[in-house]
């Protein structure tokens, strides 16, 4: 793993890094508007902010997601440059499963922006173009395994999971340094009510899709894939220690008006914002130059000369 990070080309690195943006920018966007529809606590100028950030955040992952479709020309063209403004190379990879899950993403996102409609109407499509958006995730790469049907469910539920964790930050954040401490405490605690049963989720969904990808989780450990995905678990076990502190501790802190509970829950946030930004980071590249040993891998060939390219891909 560490030799084909190291023999990484230009597009290669690229292609990661603007993999976790879009990861990062569509599971804002979702997580905005899951946690503005599911933390009743929430005060009337958060709702108004998080409607706002949800649409930023949609514009943001939809600009991402279009950069992809040239980068894996490239990427199809042995890393040339070439490659990203070749016509056959841009219509042959809008016609993969990675153009329809872009297809299908900016449909979901553009729904998440009618969250600026009136409540009654906007609420309910913005609800709609987050499931979209999680299901785009499952149109590529190892989601087309067998079993079909329950790995896009399992991944389609891991993804919503996740982005309702993230979502959180940014409202906790703002609220717990806004000198409204009980308010803070308030969503806090609410938000921990929900994230119990996110947690089991997350853990459950991830276990069984290695599983399902790999056929035996233990011996996976002893490949490059499953390697990444044991550093991803560990930081997402760091997580979980943030978050045991956060409910435990700081939350009644804050539900108390304790001094200094508002700053202690804005450096545990910024150290979890931290580590899910890691594991964003380390799920692009699991998913860009590794791939479980049970995967298929396809074969293309295009261009004069007939290029063949390897492509592997996770199920982001």
């Amino acid at each position: 793993m560490l030799n084909a990070l190291a023999s990484a080309d230009v597009v290669t690195w690229l292609s990661i890094i603007v993999k976790a943006l879009v990861y990062a920018t569509a599971f804002l966007a979702m997580g905005s508007v899951l946690n503005l529809l599911t933390l009743s606590s929430l005060p009337a100028f958060e709702v108004r902010k998080l409607r706002q950030m949800s649409v930023v955040w949609a514009i943001g992952a939809a600009v991402f997601s279009v950069f992809r479709l040239p980068l894996r020309a490239s990427f199809l063209m042995g890393g040339t440059w070439q490659g990203a403004t070749e016509p056959m190379m841009l219509t042959m990879v809008w016609d993969s499963p990675l153009g329809s899950s872009i297809v299908l993403r900016l449909i979901g996102l553009a729904l998440i922006c009618m969250i600026l409609l009136p409540a009654r109407f906007g609420r309910p499509v913005a609800a709609l173009g987050v499931i979209v958006v999680a299901a785009s995730f499952v149109l590529r790469g190892h989601a087309l395994e067998e079993p079909r049907l329950l790995l896009a469910t399992l991944i389609t539920l891991h993804v919503l999971g996740l982005a309702f964790w993230i979502g959180a930050f940014a409202p906790l954040y703002r609220l717990s340094g806004a000198n409204s401490a009980r308010v803070a405490g308030q969503v806090s605690h609410d938000f921990g009510r929900l994230a119990i049963w996110i947690v089991g989720g997350l853990s459950l969904a991830g276990g069984l899709i290695l599983w399902l990808l790999t056929g035996n989780v233990l011996n996976a450990l002893f490949t490059p894939y499953g390697q990444l995905f044991a550093i991803k678990l560990g930081f997402f076990l760091a997580i979980m220690a943030f978050a045991a502190w956060n409910k435990l501790r700081l939350t009644p802190a804050l539900l108390r008006q304790e001094p200094g509970a508002g700053s202690r829950l804005r450096r545990s946030i910024r150290m979890e914002a931290a580590l899910v930004a890691l594991i964003l980071l380390t799920t692009a590249t699991l998913t860009t130059v590794s791939a479980p040993e049970s995967a298929n891998q396809t074969t293309r060939a295009a261009g004069k000369g007939q290029i063949t390219k390897m492509i592997k891909g996770g199920f982001l």
